[in-house]
């Protein structure tokens, strides 16, 4: 068995309970591979439309990197969860319900295997055996970027104009349709929002590198912004 093979059994295990809570899985394949942004990738896992397929089928690729078991059944979870609601569902309405009915922490856009999660997989897990799979050890590019000295005549920060001008930028969007990279934001400032309230604030990079802010109520936000997956988007 090699680890494609291992990787759909895998998701073949767990199509039953995506038709038991009404959203049956679609043509699909699981690969071991680098997803749109290659190694500098922020996501473990990665989802294609079936449009952009030359058979119509949705391709989910795991990052090299990934070796851990609950961690690999929660990306492809979370990559499975989307071919069955809908890219139109993002990771809020249908994808949240699926994935928390599935087991799986928030946030939504880097889900991490709950303890009824792993407690699903157990047994798919053991049967399977070890996925037979060796980490690939590569430069994600994730470093920060050196800090820009200011211009004579600044201060070293920006105004409330130019703060709020960045604020209103919009992200520059991937092609419709193609996958679940999360597009990429000229933004400094990140928008995070509550799936279950819509409550939304902005976060600077810095910060999200600590963790995502929370909601008055609901507990952790949902990030629009490329960042460590630990669950795929």
């Amino acid at each position: 068995m090699n680890r494609e093979t291992w990787l759909n059994l895998l998701a073949q295990k767990m199509a039953p309970r995506f038709d038991e809570m009404g959203f049956p899985l679609p043509k699909f394949r699981v690969s071991v591979g680098f997803g749109a942004a290659g190694q500098r990738s922020a996501t473990a896992a990665e989802v294609w439309h079936s449009s952009v397929s030359e058979d119509g089928t949705f391709e989910i690729l795991i990052m090299p990197d990934q070796v851990d078991a609950d961690l690999v059944a929660c990306h492809l979870a979370h990559e499975l969860t989307h071919t069955a609601v809908g890219f139109d569902q993002g990771h809020k309405g249908n994808f949240a319900k699926v994935a928390l009915a599935l087991g799986m922490n928030r946030p939504m856009t880097a889900t991490t295997p709950g303890p009824a999660f792993k407690e699903w997989v157990a047994p798919f897990l053991a049967e399977l055996g070890a996925m037979p799979h060796a980490k690939l050890r590569f430069d994600r590019g994730m470093s920060k970027p050196a800090p820009r000295k200011p211009k004579a005549g600044e201060d070293g920060e920006r105004s409330q104009d130019d703060q709020a001008d960045q604020e209103q930028r919009p992200a520059v969007p991937r092609r419709a349709g193609e996958s679940t990279r999360p597009p990429k934001q000229t933004t400094r400032l990140k928008k995070a929002e509550c799936s279950q309230c819509g409550y939304t604030v902005r976060v600077t990079q810095r910060w999200l590198e600590v963790g995502p802010p929370h909601c008055p109520q609901h507990g952790a936000m949902d990030v629009d912004v490329d960042l460590p997956d630990e669950a795929g988007e």
